[in-house]
């Protein structure tokens, strides 16, 4: 009957639509088509000359169409008087085309093969579907568990170094340094536990302040950045707040921290490189770090 033996799940297997409709076996006077439920547009077929076309270019009206249980409808297509079997679901419409000679030749068993054909393919396409998901979903984790520092879940150093390399210097944004103080007086005395605390705290504090208008990085161990890139003529009013923050937080181990900060604006002057900004931005934070030990009278340990 011209049919060329192949197994279908093989095809799906494929992460393109037409891949997988292009290679399902079929009778010569039968076509497969698969149609975004949406624009209706055919992004699958067993003859590639309808792939790109609306349903209706091919003679399938959209009154035809049923977000329900399968239908059959009869239409004209490619100047042929067909059968024509479909079944949507959320994201496509299967279409089975068959040919009226062969209906007539066929009988019952012509309409049992459509509808197989029909169930298969839509089986084909959901799966395809779910499986390009999954792959998709996985990436995506992949991607921010790669970006993601562990404790804190600020950004991590990689994505730091990544997001470094695509700032440009004739924009304007702020870039913050931003270490705590006394981190290491808090371990020995009260152990890491306190310190992964103190850690936390400073990072759930940033994001607080800054989450809407940039990204918080954690470089180091007690080293953070912050790139402001929304509204950065607001950053005094966000370094405002981010004091408040850190001002009323009390912990489990710890009562209150302190940090130091320094930021730096690219527009400051003709700079170098991002770098050279973050560099500027570190000197400040540690002429900060030294007027607070020198006011506190604190261990600069």
């Amino acid at each position: 009957m011209g049919i060329e033996p192949k197994r279908l799940l093989n095809e799906i297997k494929q992460n393109n639509i037409s891949n997988v409709v292009a290679g399902m076996p079929v009778y010569k006077a039968m076509e497969i088509m698969v149609a975004d439920a949406d624009t209706q547009v055919i992004e699958g077929a067993t003859d590639s000359s309808k792939l790109g076309k609306k349903l209706e270019d091919v003679g399938i009206s959209s009154d035809h169409v049923s977000a329900d249980d399968a239908t059959v409808t009869q239409i004209r297509m490619d100047g042929k008087h067909c059968r024509c079997m479909m079944h949507q679901n959320d994201n496509y419409i299967v279409i089975v085309t068959v040919e009226d000679s062969f209906y007539q030749q066929g009988g019952m068993i012509a309409i049992f093969i459509v509808g197989a054909y029909l169930v298969l393919a839509s089986c084909c396409i959901t799966y395809m579907f779910s499986k390009v998901m999954k792959e998709r979903l996985e990436k995506e984790k992949l991607i921010y568990t790669s970006n993601t520092d562990e404790l804190t879940r600020c950004l991590n150093r990689h994505a730091y170094e990544n997001d470094m390399k695509k700032l440009n210097l004739s924009e304007e944004w702020v870039y913050i340094s931003v270490d705590l103080n006394g981190l290491k007086r808090a371990n020995d005395s009260y152990g890491h536990m306190a310190g992964d605390e103190l850690i936390c705290a400073a990072a759930d504090c940033m994001r607080d302040s800054f989450h809407e208008y940039g990204k918080v990085y954690r470089i180091g161990g007690d080293e953070f950045a912050v790139i402001i890139t929304e509204n950065p003529n607001q950053v005094e009013e966000l370094i405002h707040s981010f004091d408040s923050n850190v001002a009323n937080w009390h912990g489990k181990f710890v009562n209150s921290m302190t940090v130091s900060y320094g930021w730096v604006f690219s527009t400051e002057r003709n700079w170098g490189s991002a770098y050279e900004i973050s560099k500027a931005a570190d000197a400040r934070m540690y002429q900060s770090k030294e007027r607070y030990y020198k006011e506190s009278g604190a261990d600069r340990r």
